[in-house]
């Protein structure tokens, strides 16, 4: 009987052990899937929508928004202004574009001897009448005719009477008897354009600077163009950008063979080459060598441009 139940039993046993072991297998597999780390599925980022707006504007929107936002301006300053022009006309100098021979300068304490008589009939502001005091001028109109002050225009020479007449009408003096009365009694011209370039009008109340672009006008009106509809830019802010431009060499004063000009990146041949040659050779702005530079400035202009 006992033999017989051990027959009995040993297939019994085998089960159950096989079970058993299966058994804590399952329960293994399942343990380690519990533990296995999950994969990160990439992300995928949808395409924005078409309507989806720029974080910045463009610049022109920059531009209108600047124009749009106004702040109080800081009072007209005759200093200030003085300060400037007469900036510019130094970087002339150093640049060789003018010599100190064709410029006068205010002398102190009082300034230039002007006409101040016709300057009252013509019912000018005080501070304009101060203010064609104090700025250095080329000796005589002719001069400014071959001397732009910026890029084809040329300075008023209100040193003498007819040129401050005429710069009571920037536009039409030229071809034309002037409007006397055109400008407001506290504007200025500063300068007129001589060949499609720009007429500078300062307006000392204002403490602004309109741009007259002879390739965009102002709107007409019944007495002619309507220069006032144009916009006012802060007059220092307009001044010292044109110095930095200067400065920068983005604008080139030339003066070669009785030749004067301005010159930008528009001289596609010439233009690069003078300007590495100021800069790296002559040490401009900052380590410039003046004395060489006006020494060689000629003989510099003449391989460049003839044989460049």
């Amino acid at each position: 009987m006992r033999s017989a139940w051990v027959v009995l039993t040993g297939p019994v046993c085998s089960c159950i052990q096989l079970y058993t072991g299966l058994f804590f297998v399952a329960i293994f597999i399942a343990i380690l899937r519990r533990r296995q780390p999950e994969i990160p599925q990439p992300a995928i980022t949808p395409p924005p929508p078409a309507t989806v707006p720029e974080t910045s504007p463009p610049s022109s929107q920059q531009d209108d928004i600047a124009i749009d936002y106004h702040v109080p301006r800081l009072p007209y300053n005759e200093d200030t202004i003085v300060a400037l022009i007469s900036d510019i006309y130094h970087i002339y100098l150093q640049l060789n574009y003018i010599d100190p021979s064709e410029f006068v300068w205010a002398p102190l304490p009082d300034g230039h001897a002007i006409n101040q008589t016709l300057c009252e009939e013509l019912h000018l502001d005080p501070a304009v009448i101060s203010l064609m005091k104090r700025l250095p001028y080329p000796l005589t109109p002719n001069l400014a005719d071959d001397i732009p002050f910026m890029p084809l225009s040329r300075m008023f020479v209100y040193l003498q009477d007819d040129q401050i007449r005429a710069g009571r009408d920037p536009d039409r003096w030229g071809f034309e008897e002037p409007r006397l009365d055109f400008l407001l009694p506290h504007e200025i011209a500063l300068c007129c354009e001589t060949d499609q370039g720009i007429h500078i009008i300062l307006d000392t109340k204002e403490n602004t600077i309109r741009v007259w672009d002879f390739d965009d006008p102002p709107p007409e009106d019944d007495n002619g163009n309507d220069y006032r509809k144009l916009y006012p830019h802060h007059a220092p802010t307009y001044l010292a950008s044109y110095i930095n431009k200067l400065h920068s060499l983005e604008i080139i004063p030339i003066h070669w063979r009785g030749h004067r000009g301005l010159w930008d990146k528009h001289y596609t041949g010439m233009y690069p080459k003078i300007k590495k040659t100021l800069q790296e050779q002559y040490g401009w702005p900052y380590d410039f060598r003046e004395a060489e530079w006006k020494a060689a400035s000629k003989d510099t202009f003449e391989q460049l441009i003839h044989f460049g």
